[in-house]
């Protein structure tokens, strides 16, 4: 006790000797600094306040209407209408195509690239039997540019000539629809279409044909048609058809006049085929069948199995049909040749024009049994299956291709 007196009597002193000069400094600091500072966030605070009151009554006085809530049903109810106006028909596999998820995943349409090298030789690795007794095309072999030139897979020369009208051509000996289609560098649907001819149709040595200067179609113009309707119906632009008919953008069209309309085609592709209930036993059954089903629009299933390994979809532009060394890739519909050969991750490939700009596509094959301009038959065989190119095991990769969009196959062959 005696001890904290001592401590006590020193202490104060000391205490107060060095709190003046902090006493000092904290009183000139509360008053210039402190006082000033609190002063002005009392005002600001209060100006504030004047401000942003009313505007919160009114809020408030929105929320508490009792309109409000009509107005927000009236307001939903008007979107909701609009949106099943706008509301198209969506299939599963189409489904989520317009997001923009779908932009940043999806294949891109013209995925296809052809690789050709001149004066090197295009090495497909395997054993040394020969393809040459039976004229096809086998995997297991070494062939050459000139042999691939024979099927088709080379690319159109540089330098094509360009006619700026349309021509006639009288057809020579061995000719065919496949071959001239190839000299002039036109589709054999534009052929087809110029001339009035199908799939079926038969020609001679010194018949003629029309040649028209670029793919599309050859339209007479109605009364009451102008460029804008004829662009709209076909889905053409108008720049393209008055630039290939030397025509101004807003030209008036003489009824009767025959005028090309570039990229065209003259009829839409086969309405889609209905939906028929599969079994689960038909679904994972391995059983070959005798031949290919035959659809009531003439399309036939394009292979010997049944079995779908995977769908068509964002990341696959086909469906895949299992398959072994035995099955065959057979035409889904009639058509032509267009194409034969090797092609970047499809393998030997196999594709025809069935005209009206729709294509179909054959991949993965191990032996090609057919050449570019020949005319085929729905069910006929094409190719043997394999696994060429970017595959994994022995199937058939098939694909619908209409003006260039890959379609779902189901909605052609079951």
């Amino acid at each position: 006790m005696r001890g904290l007196i001592v401590v006590k009597r020193v202490a104060k002193p000391f205490f107060l000797a060095t709190y003046q000069p902090f006493k000092a400094v904290g009183f000139v600091f509360v008053k210039l600094v402190g006082v000033p500072a609190y002063r002005g966030i009392f005002f600001v605070r209060r100006f504030v306040h004047t401000i942003l009151l009313p505007a919160k009554h009114r809020f408030f006085y929105l929320l508490s209407n009792r309109y409000t809530v009509h107005a927000l049903m009236i307001i939903l109810v008007g979107i909701i209408g609009v949106t099943n106006f706008q509301t198209r028909n969506v299939r599963a596999e189409t489904f989520g195509q317009k997001s923009i998820l779908y932009s940043l995943v999806s294949v891109d349409d013209s995925q296809t690239v052809e690789v050709v090298e001149a004066g090197k030789s295009v090495l497909i690795p395997g054993g040394q039997s020969s393809y040459f007794a039976d004229a096809t095309l086998d995997t297991r072999t070494q062939f050459h540019q000139t042999e691939l030139d024979q099927t088709g897979a080379t690319t159109q020369p540089q330098g094509v000539p360009t006619r700026s009208s349309v021509e006639t051509y009288v057809v020579q000996e061995g000719d065919t629809l496949g071959r001239i289609s190839v000299r002039f560098h036109l589709s054999i649907s534009t052929i087809l279409s110029a001339n009035g001819l199908t799939l079926r149709s038969t020609i001679r040595p010194g018949d003629t044909l029309k040649i028209l200067p670029r793919d599309g179609i050859i339209y007479t113009v109605k009364r009451g048609d102008t460029l804008s309707r004829i662009a709209n119906t076909y889905n053409v632009q108008i720049q393209d058809i008055a630039s290939a008919n030397q025509l101004e953008s807003n030209a008036t069209l003489k009824v009767g006049a025959e005028i090309l309309l570039p990229g065209a085609t003259q009829v839409a592709a086969p309405a889609a085929l209905a939906r028929k209930p599969v079994s689960v036993k038909d679904i994972i059954s391995n059983t070959p069948i005798p031949k290919a089903s035959v659809s009531t629009a003439g399309w036939v299933w394009p292979t010997n199995w049944h079995v779908i390994t995977q769908y068509y979809g964002w990341k696959h532009t086909g469906i895949d049909v299992d398959g072994d060394y035995s099955t065959s890739s057979i035409a889904a519909h009639d058509g032509v040749v267009s194409y034969t050969g090797w092609r970047t991750g499809y393998g030997l490939t196999v594709e025809i024009d069935h005209g009206n700009g729709l294509k179909t596509r054959y991949a993965h094959n191990s032996k090609i049994y057919v050449n570019r301009g020949d005319v085929v038959s729905a069910g006929e065989r094409l190719a043997q299956t394999g696994t060429t190119g970017r595959s994994t095991g022995t199937h058939l990769h098939f694909e619908v291709i209409l003006n260039g969009k890959f379609q779902n196959p189901l909605s052609y062959v079951r």
